[in-house]
């Protein structure tokens, strides 16, 4: 199977920090091109330069949907691949094997597939279940990259005012667009047929010692629908989600203990944690 990567970069300092140069090293075998965009690198960095067949800089103008569109149209002509992913640098990882993703029996009929399902919409959609592919990762299978739809889609990629303009037309939009053009859909997680979130999920991130933090979380993470790569990430893992999400650290929206996750993801992964620590130490918290 000929597959492509269209990885979506951006650093506020302009480099490729360490566990982006540890994504492409681990994703370079299981794929047969990888084109890298960002918005911030104006060149390749001489780490990084081994893993990747094409490298694009543009301006920091219409998020990562936008720096994908350009990477596809780098690649020509998108059915000569049999599989596209897009991806980006909002996650760690992949923090385990990520090949038996590809032939996982929950995906492998899918033509539009990803890490997450989520039902999660936008402010603008209040509190109704959108379920779509959350866009951090998704991969795309030659019938719906040979077809007009495709096309379609991506001809309608430009740059829009907010990110929630970015989530609710492209990121939701995109489930959208290709289920309505009959295509299937599939994710490794499905928040739709998970079950509520369990007082055993919630108990380890509330603490006396941190009253602020576990009221976020016990208030947050009980209002649905929740994104769950942000607050169920041990249900992710479970599921074979070889990633966790750098916002789960950084802006922590769900109140979680940091330091409980970086243990969990040291016990039960062999990804090297202190490439998290670093970057967190470099970029900040929020």
């Amino acid at each position: 199977m000929a597959r492509a990567l269209v990885y979506a970069h951006h650093d506020r300092d302009g480099v490729f920090d360490p566990h982006v140069v540890e994504a492409l090293r681990r994703y370079r075998p299981l794929m047969d091109h990888v084109t890298v965009v960002s918005t911030s690198a104006q060149q390749l960095s001489v780490e990084m330069r081994p893993f990747v067949d094409r490298f694009l800089a543009r301006d920091n103008i219409g998020y990562d949907f936008s720096s994908w569109r350009a990477g596809l149209e780098a690649l020509g002509q998108p059915d000569r691949f049999d599989e596209i992913v897009c991806a980006n640098d909002s996650v760690y990882g992949p923090l385990f094997n990520l090949e038996s993703a590809f032939t996982d029996a929950r995906v492998a009929t899918a033509d539009l597939w990803g890490m997450c399902l989520s039902e999660q919409g936008t402010k603008r959609r209040g509190r109704v279940a959108c379920p779509h592919v959350q866009s951090w990762w998704f991969a795309m299978r030659k019938p719906l990259l040979a077809s007009s739809a495709f096309t379609a889609f991506w001809n309608s990629v430009v740059p829009l005012a907010t990110k929630d303009d970015i989530v609710d037309r492209y990121e939701i939009g995109l489930t959208e667009h290709f289920a309505r053009a009959g295509f299937r859909i599939a994710g490794l997680y499905d928040a739709g047929t998970a079950g509520p979130i369990t007082w055993w999920e919630l108990l380890p991130h509330l603490s006396l010692w941190h009253p602020t933090l576990s009221r976020r979380h016990f208030r947050k993470a009980r209002r649905m629908p929740h994104n769950p790569s942000e607050l169920v990430w041990q249900r992710l893992l479970d599921a074979g989600v070889p990633f966790v999400k750098v916002g789960l650290f950084r802006v922590n929206h769900y109140g979680l203990d940091r330091e409980h996750v970086l243990a969990g993801l040291e016990a039960d992964t062999p990804y090297e944690v202190g490439l998290i620590r670093a970057h967190l130490q470099r970029v900040g918290r929020s």
